[in-house]
């Protein structure tokens, strides 16, 4: 059985899934595992502290709420749905609200799935943004230094 919520840090909010160690943020899947008071993400590791409304990661602080969701008859598509239909369609979307500091590509690259198209910086973090199948890149909507907001359309491999 999963947990859904939605999660907000320093002011920007997220909708967090998860199902055993896949952890789900805004449709991008994370591989999560807990030894303590450290967490494994994909491979890096980090030193994690809660205490109250605040997490403190790798030594810097952060404010953050979680809010139970409620799922509603009807409801449009989740941001999860909507990306997961971009990602199906060839385009590689912003993971969350950031700045853009490396691309990778240019349009008419070949790209394999997988491949680096970007980088994301994001809560003081990089991200690096992948092909979700190989083809063709046909578009490239961002230079190095464009900030960018969730869900924007980034790239878009054909």
């Amino acid at each position: 059985m999963s947990k859904q919520f939605n999660l907000t840090v320093e002011g920007t909010a997220y909708e967090v899934e998860i199902e055993g160690e896949t952890v789900m943020v805004n449709g991008r899947p994370f591989t999560v595992t807990l030894d303590g008071n450290r967490a494994d993400v994909n491979g890096t590791s980090y030193e994690v502290g809660l205490q109250g409304d605040q997490a403190t990661v790798n030594g810097i602080a952060y404010a953050f709420q979680v809010q139970e969701k409620k799922e509603r008859a009807g409801a449009e598509a989740s941001p999860r749905v909507v990306r997961a239909a971009a990602e199906e369609a060839g385009a590689v979307t912003a993971i969350m609200p950031g700045k853009i500091i490396r691309v990778l590509v240019k349009e008419g690259d070949e790209v394999q799935e997988g491949d680096v198209l970007c980088v994301l910086e994001a809560m003081k973090m990089e991200n690096e943004l992948r092909a979700g199948k190989s083809g063709v890149v046909k578009e490239v909507t961002v230079e190095s230094g464009s900030d960018v907001e969730m869900d924007e359309v980034l790239v878009v491999v054909k």
